[in-house]
């Protein structure tokens, strides 16, 4: 779809790339933070992930100038005012089909602005109360995850890769209904619902909201017993991706995952396995993003 508030200034659009889309969402009103070219992950020089999306446009320049063809994430939560229901079609699971029957026993929710995944799957936007509290619920649904408070979303016309018959292709997040100009605000109903319901910790593959680690749940439950290396290195690596995997990053991850530490039966899962794994898991993450920056810096 062409809407007149996201075309991009034609004057910008040598210049900036995609980044001439990326200020018309700021101009709406979203926080906005680069990714890496064909990633969903963030750009390699924001390695404060979603804590650095921003309304300011001084940023975009500063990214976009020099990597025009970076990705677009916009941060859900308090901070854009949005809810994201992540609807995914990947790994056998019916995300639109499992929503639906849900909202057939409830008053339901608007659905006007929706944008597709390259995989088949749908994000449905929906704007929140100011001050509201926007809590992310991983698996809150077969197929079904809803992002908020710090997540966020790729969004229109970032470009990915996704596998195809042939090997890996290159193509676009669209806009399926609606323009992130006029997004209807979420029922109240909802809202309630959302901050109550329980996620199941499975996360839908295909969103891009750039957490598939339901750390709450770890936080409340610890790490299951028989799982607790898998269980443990995922997590990190999920929070080295939202902090960055930097010596801060560090810091703020060995903090977040002390109430997980806290519940987790550690007999025979000693201190220096803990850090074994932190430290696997950060040089995991970094090699990723050093990959995604070559990737980069090849298609300037």
């Amino acid at each position: 779809m062409n809407h007149t508030c996201m075309t991009p200034d034609p004057r910008q659009v040598p210049q900036l790339g995609l980044g001439s889309v990326a200020l018309r969402f700021q101009a709406l009103g979203y926080a906005v933070l680069p990714l890496g070219f064909t990633s969903k992950r963030p750009h390699p020089e924001y390695t404060h992930g979603v804590n650095w999306a921003t309304t300011d446009p001084a940023m975009v320049p500063a990214i976009w100038s020099r990597s025009r063809m970076a990705g677009i994430g916009v941060a859900c939560g308090q901070v854009s005012r949005l809810m994201v229901v992540d609807l995914d079609v990947k790994g056998g699971e019916d995300g639109p089909g499992s929503f639906g029957q849900f909202l057939v026993t409830t008053p339901g929710i608007p659905t006007t602005v929706v944008s597709a995944s390259p995989s088949g799957g749908f994000h449905v936007w929906l704007r929140t109360p100011p001050g509201w509290p926007v809590p992310t619920r991983t698996g809150i649904l077969p197929g079904v995850d809803l992002a908020g408070d710090g997540h966020y979303v790729v969004v229109p016309p970032t470009e990915v890769m996704v596998d195809g018959e042939d090997g890996q292709v290159r193509l676009p997040y669209r806009w399926t209904y609606g323009c992130p100009c006029s997004v209807p605000p979420a029922p109240q109903w909802f809202l309630e619902w959302a901050g109550t319901a329980v996620g199941t910790g499975r996360a839908a593959q295909g969103g891009g909201t750039g957490a598939s680690v339901d750390l709450e749940r770890l936080q409340a439950e610890g790490l299951p017993v028989g799982g607790r290396n898998t269980e443990l290195h995922r997590l990190a690596c999920s929070l080295f991706r939202r902090y960055g995997a930097t010596p801060a990053g560090m810091g703020i991850v060995r903090q977040a995952i002390e109430p997980v530490l806290a519940n987790t039966d550690m007999r025979g899962f000693g201190r220096g396995e803990v850090e074994r794994i932190l430290q696997g898991a950060l040089r995991f993450v970094a090699r990723s993003e050093a990959s995604d920056h070559d990737a980069w810096r090849t298609s300037r």
